[in-house]
């Protein structure tokens, strides 16, 4: 005798939102949002609704280009007394740290 584990962990309010999908109070949206809170896939969740679940999308994007983000920027200064993370932000990605200094700038013990 085979049991389906499927049906066994099945959160009763699933079979309930999928009801009220059926019966057109409850957005197919909603219906996701709520049943895959309870632990189903997405899959498993349109599954209750008689429904195959939708399909991947296709990758069309080409290598290169350019990246583009906005964000506030203060003067540059001393990055030893960076005081905005701004600051940091912006340095971040080519500025090494071939010295540690401390808050006061004085070199750690």
């Amino acid at each position: 005798m085979t049991t389906n584990t499927t049906e066994k962990a099945l959160h009763p309010a699933a079979a309930m939102y999928a009801q009220e999908v059926r019966e057109g109070t409850l957005s197919r949206r909603e219906f996701l949002a709520r049943s895959t809170a309870l632990g189903l896939t997405a899959a498993a969740a349109y599954g209750l609704l008689g429904l195959d679940a939708p399909a991947m999308a296709e990758s069309h994007a080409t290598p290169g280009g350019t990246v583009r983000m906005a964000m506030e920027t203060k003067a540059l200064k001393d990055p030893r007394t960076f005081d905005w993370s701004e600051l940091a932000n912006f340095a971040r990605g080519w500025l090494e740290y071939l010295v540690e200094y401390n808050a006061d700038g004085s070199p750690p013990s």
